[in-house]
């Protein structure tokens, strides 16, 4: 009978732990569709689309270019007025998700940025290489970000 019992338990233990993981993998997988989504709707919008990748109260910092927001409404009209004046091509090249807490993610993905102006199709072009800092949280089946810091790494200028 005892043995049973310390059967019934480990059995317990090990469909606990599997579950577990497989929600883990489900979640992180979840987030990292959420941070290659994030390249596509900045570069083309819609807006809507973009705003709707970030908690309500979601912080948004670049520090190297003095940016600071804090509201998916402030980072979406930010969006909106760069999508106007601005033509970006952003490329993930790597990500690492690590589960934090129950529905907390930590996000490093490294990016590199194209950055050219619409108006003035002679201006001078950007490369930006570096890095996103996020903390990600999920939510009723939806990875968020709750913080975005991008951290710049190199800044080139094309002429």
């Amino acid at each position: 009978m005892k043995q049973l019992t310390l059967s019934i338990i480990l059995l317990f233990i090990i469909t606990a732990c599997k579950t577990t993981h497989m929600e883990n993998n489900a979640a992180i997988k979840l987030c990292e569709k959420t941070v290659h989504d994030y390249i596509q709707y900045r570069d083309l919008g819609p807006v809507e689309n973009y705003q709707a990748l970030f908690t309500d109260d979601a912080t948004f910092s670049v520090p190297k270019l003095n940016i600071a927001l804090s509201s998916s409404e402030a980072i979406a009209n930010r969006a909106k007025n760069a999508l106007m004046n601005k033509k970006s091509i952003h490329m993930i090249t790597s990500t690492h998700i690590q589960q934090l807490s129950q529905n907390s993610y930590s996000n490093v993905a490294h990016f590199i940025l194209h950055l050219s102006d619409k108006n003035t199709p002679d201006a001078q072009k950007k490369i930006f290489n570096g890095r996103y800092v996020d903390t990600l949280i999920v939510d009723n089946g939806k990875c968020l970000i709750k913080t975005r810091d991008v951290l710049i790494d190199r800044m080139d200028t094309l002429p």
